[in-house]
């Protein structure tokens, strides 16, 4: 008798765990929320489903019975965002964290979709250098509690690449062709962008600093200097000022700290600094994070927020944890 379903290995994007993988899993987990719990982070739990118009176009999506848009969960820090503007709405500050899995397209509403395994933390209703300080720290325990003893923190500002753009006059088209050579650290390409796209002057100047590569934190200062007198507006100095607050405020994190001030991350609800994690033995970041003071009032709140996320899926192979 032939069974009703054929026997089949996941879907592209998705896998199975077992076992020892599995085991090593939680291993991981448990070490991190003993951390986040330790720093009086509590545990949130969202749901799997939410409507639509929590995530990007990045969510994958379907029409549900009554002809409703929904989506599979594409973003933990969205619903974090989504849960304290109304459920918390009145307490503050609030210290979450999470463990899940997301799903997302590889390309914004098209191609096919990834699973990927997360756990972060959010910090809501804090909007000084300390509480960037207190992320970082909290991003750089993380690493140590997984055994990654040489781990890297790459900090720079969304902020400052949106003035510099601002201040060159770039349409959306040029804008995105600039992101994208920073992000790749493609000086060749940024270069032949502004000599043919980009007035001579400061603007120019100082978007060809930020293909430069990241300076450790007793060495940033100079480049901070530097793109400080290159930079062409009140809002690139504010910019600049918070990634040096950050820093003042964290201190010593006992992970290498590192500016990059080409250091760009996707979702677009970044507001202010933004930092990736780095590991050996893995060619992509294993986490990340920023600011995002204006995600919470697209649900009718507008506290200042900022926090960050790890990619289990990279770390997990990695970590040295008992």
């Amino acid at each position: 008798m032939r069974p009703l379903v054929e026997p089949s290995t996941p879907l592209p994007g998705t896998q199975d765990l077992l076992f020892e993988a599995a085991r090593r899993l939680r291993r991981c987990e448990a070490a991190l929320c003993d951390v986040f719990e330790k720093a009086a982070y509590g545990e949130v739990i969202p749901p799997a489903i939410e409507s639509a118009e929590v995530f990007g176009p990045e969510a994958f999506r379907a029409l549900d019975r009554s002809g409703k848009l929904i989506a599979l969960r594409a973003d933990f820090t969205a619903q974090v965002a989504r849960i304290a503007a109304t459920r918390l709405a009145n307490l503050s500050p609030l210290r979450l964290y999470y463990r899940g899995s997301i799903v997302r397209r590889l390309s914004a509403d098209s191609g096919p979709v990834h699973e990927r395994l997360q756990a972060g933390c959010e910090l809501v209703g804090a909007g000084g250098p300390e509480a960037d300080a207190e992320i970082l720290s909290l991003a750089a325990a993380s690493m140590r509690a997984l055994g990654l003893r040489n781990a890297r923190l790459s900090l720079g500002s969304t902020g400052y690449f949106s003035a510099l753009a601002n201040a060159a006059g770039a349409s959306p088209r040029l804008a995105t062709a600039l992101h994208d050579a920073v992000d790749r650290k493609d000086l060749p390409t940024l270069r032949a962008l502004c000599e043919r796209e980009v007035a001579e002057g400061k603007a120019r100047d100082a978007i060809l600093l930020l293909a430069q590569p990241p300076r450790p934190q007793a060495d940033a200062r100079a480049m901070l200097e530097r793109a400080e007198a290159l930079a062409p507006s009140d809002e690139a100095r504010e910019a600049l000022r918070r990634i040096s607050a950050a820093l003042s405020a964290a201190g010593s994190l006992g992970t290498g700290l590192e500016v990059d001030l080409g250091e760009v991350r996707g979702l677009g609800y970044y507001t202010g600094i933004v930092f990736n994690l780095y590991a050996l033995g893995s060619p992509r970041p294993v986490g990340g994070g920023g600011r995002y003071d204006t995600l919470l009032g697209r649900f009718g709140d507008p506290r200042p927020a900022v926090g960050f996320s790890l990619d289990l899926d990279a770390l997990v192979p990695l970590a040295e944890v008992g």
